[in-house]
């Protein structure tokens, strides 16, 4: 190993000079033994060897390791503490009094009850995410958006968002408002439960334009179990006329497929007017 050392020269002058030696100790004897001189001060020039970083190799690795594994640790928790922060209630101050805002909970697509203009409304104006009111369209099954249901002011362009919407709209979740209407935080809910099936597609190597290809298909299908449904009931009641037993039929179809509808999310068949005088007599009857 390679040593620094001071001494004094008999005129007083300090000096500085190097010397090879094993340790510190030999390096002293050496420079009094060889060259005659008292070193005022011997010290390490360089690390050997036999200094802590060389004498153990393995021993630096493991504390790079531990000192990355701290930082990775360290990294992590403040990103849990800051997504359970992100996750947490909180609460704003409006003219119209204080707006608690929760994190929604996932809801099965499904048909929403209640009123149905709040509802249509609702998919253009609940999100903020251009991605989230795009799968809104596809939120109740068998309900096509943009059909003559909806009024005019109420359609939508249907032109997908780009890729990286989707990608921010899943990593940020969707909060109700305490001021959100039964029909709005139920719309947010399926969307939100649509983001975690989407999530799971993406992970399995899915795409998002397959994943919203699966979206369409899904609906159209589901509507066209609707469709055949309503279909045949028209034809039953066009050869019914005023027979009572062909009435009867009629309303047994009817019952039957609202329930079937009803068990996959479908939103019901409404009573035919040809039927109402018949479920009024049944009614009366009871």
């Amino acid at each position: 190993m390679k040593f620094t050392y001071t001494y004094r020269s008999s005129d007083g002058q300090r000096h500085t000079a190097e010397i090879e030696a094993e340790s510190r100790d030999a390096a002293f004897a050496k420079v009094r033994s060889e060259l005659g001189v008292k070193p005022i001060k011997v010290v390490l020039a360089e690390p050997g060897p036999t200094s802590s970083a060389g004498r153990n190799p393995a021993r630096r690795t493991v504390a790079y390791v531990l000192s990355v594994a701290l930082v990775l640790l360290t990294a992590g928790g403040m990103w849990w503490m800051l997504r359970a922060k992100d996750d947490a209630p909180y609460q704003v101050m409006t003219p119209q009094g204080p707006v608690t805002y929760t994190v929604a909970q996932p809801l099965p697509r499904q048909t929403i009850p209640g009123d149905r203009t709040r509802i249509e409304a609702a998919r253009n104006s609940a999100f903020k995410s251009p991605a989230e009111a795009y799968l809104a369209r596809y939120a109740e099954p068998g309900r096509i958006v943009g059909s003559r249901e909806r009024s005019p002011s109420l359609q939508q362009t249907g032109a997908k968002p780009a890729d990286g919407e989707f990608a921010s709209a899943l990593r940020e979740p969707l909060r109700i408002a305490s001021t959100d209407f039964t029909e709005v935080v139920d719309l947010k809910r399926i969307v939100t439960g649509m983001k975690r099936e989407m999530k799971a597609y993406l992970a399995g190597g899915g795409t998002v334009d397959g994943y919203l290809a699966e979206l369409e298909k899904r609906q159209r299908l589901e509507a066209s179990y609707r469709d055949s449904a309503e279909k045949r009931l028209g034809e039953m009641l066009e050869k019914a006329g005023a027979a009572s037993d062909s009435l009867a039929a009629a309303y047994a179809y009817w019952l039957k497929a609202n329930a079937s509808l009803k068990s996959m999310g479908i939103y019901e068949l409404p009573l035919p007017d040809a039927l109402r005088g018949y479920q009024a007599t049944l009614d009366l009857g009871e």
